[in-house]
């Protein structure tokens, strides 16, 4: 039986969890990132290590996510993943510990996979079936309105109320948007899925590899540039007073961004959107240290933030396409990639930022993944011949 649930309700909801778990449980951390180390001394190693912490915590509730199959299961999984993501929000104020932190941070992590794993699985299906799938890209755009509201409310409100209790008033947005997110996702109409066979195709694993190897590079790009990109601007007098504008913008960039690469993969294929996708974001990132004024860095946070959703979504989607009878199998390994790289890129550029008291290295390093990813991308090619012949996974 299908879902009685209006869709636009369903879609309410599911932008509003993503908009709490991503855009305030996840990213609220970047705005506040400068005025937390003012204050309290927090080196860009500590920065990075609570990066790392978020995105191990991410990592992890995205494989317990992936093994879970039960509707009903997801659904309460699912409800208490926005519950702590309020709680682990609010809290933030309560201390200035870096240990603390980084144990709220993990659970922040575990909350964005309830949003963007758990929820995302749950909303596919209801879309798949009222029979539009395409729905899905309104669903991702929670990600970029979640980076336009917590970067426009705490660029008011950090230096009214400060950095605590901006944690404070930014977790009561999220209780709010709390509400429809666990009142209208629901598992009405979805059934367990029947274990899937076998996987017919067979995958090379020399390809694999490499696809993976890109993967891992986006996620450390990604997770550098958004931990350090607001800290890196407010250290330059040229680019402080625009740090806030530019993270917004990003938001902006980032909302339609996985329509926009979903319709570029159709058209170019997975290969060039893809790597395009990757010249866009690199020059994104190096921008704002390669020419330090505000215009280049409002353009570079828009062209980061228009990239990196949309590389998730063609990626996860072409996991999907060479894996079509066991698609979390691929997926799952997709995810793991991109989360070692998450959780390596802000150590490794963190400590190396504070060790030669060079802050703009963060943002190279996030640019320099991105070409790598493009490196290593061009290893999943080979001839549709070749593809033919070996049922070889490879990039068109």
């Amino acid at each position: 039986m299908q879902n009685s649930l209006p869709t636009w309700k369903l879609l309410l909801a599911s932008i509003s969890s993503l908009i709490l778990t991503m855009g305030i449980a996840r990213f609220a951390l970047t705005p506040l990132l400068p005025a937390m180390q003012t204050a309290t001394g927090l080196g860009d190693d500590g920065a990075g290590f609570l990066a790392a912490f978020n995105y191990a915590g991410y990592l992890s509730g995205a494989l317990l996510a992936s093994r879970l199959r039960n509707p009903v299961v997801k659904v309460r999984y699912y409800r208490w993943g926005m519950v702590m993501a309020v709680l682990t929000t609010v809290l933030m104020a309560y201390t200035d510990s870096v240990v603390i932190w980084s144990g709220l941070r993990y659970v922040s992590g575990l909350t964005s996979a309830a949003g963007m794993v758990i929820c995302t699985s749950l909303v596919m299906d209801h879309l798949k079936l009222r029979h539009r799938p395409d729905y899905i890209g309104i669903h991702f755009s929670g990600v970029g309105l979640g980076v336009i509201l917590s970067g426009s409310v705490l660029t008011w409100a950090e230096p009214l109320l400060g950095w605590a209790t901006s944690w404070e008033a930014i977790g009561l947005i999220g209780l709010a948007l709390a509400i429809p997110a666990m009142m209208w996702v629901n598992g009405e109409g979805l059934s367990t899925p029947v274990a899937g066979h076998a996987n017919a195709v067979k995958l090379r694993q020399k390809k694999i590899t490499y696809l993976l190897l890109s993967y891992g590079f986006a996620g450390a790009s990604f997770s550098v540039g958004t931990t350090f990109i607001i800290s890196i601007m407010a250290e330059n007098p040229a680019l402080a007073d625009s740090r806030n504008l530019a993270w917004v913008l990003l938001g902006v960039a980032l909302a339609p961004s996985c329509y926009f690469w979903m319709k570029v993969a159709a058209k170019l294929g997975d290969f060039k959107a893809l790597t395009l996708a990757y010249l866009v974001q690199a020059v994104g990132c190096a921008l704002p240290v390669m020419i330090p004024s505000p215009t280049s860095a409002l353009i570079g946070g828009f062209m980061f933030g228009g990239c990196f959703m949309g590389i998730v979504t063609v990626v996860l989607a072409l996991g999907g396409k060479l894996s079509p009878h066991n698609p979390s199998a691929l997926i799952g390994i997709l995810v793991v990639s991109y989360g070692v790289g998450q959780i390596v890129g802000p150590i490794l550029a963190g400590i190396a930022m504070e060790q030669l008291n060079f802050s703009a290295l963060g943002l190279w390093s996030a640019a320099v993944c991105s070409f790598l990813s493009i490196l290593f991308l061009v290893g999943t090619r080979c001839s549709q011949e070749e593809a033919c012949k070996e049922g070889a996974v490879c990039l068109t």
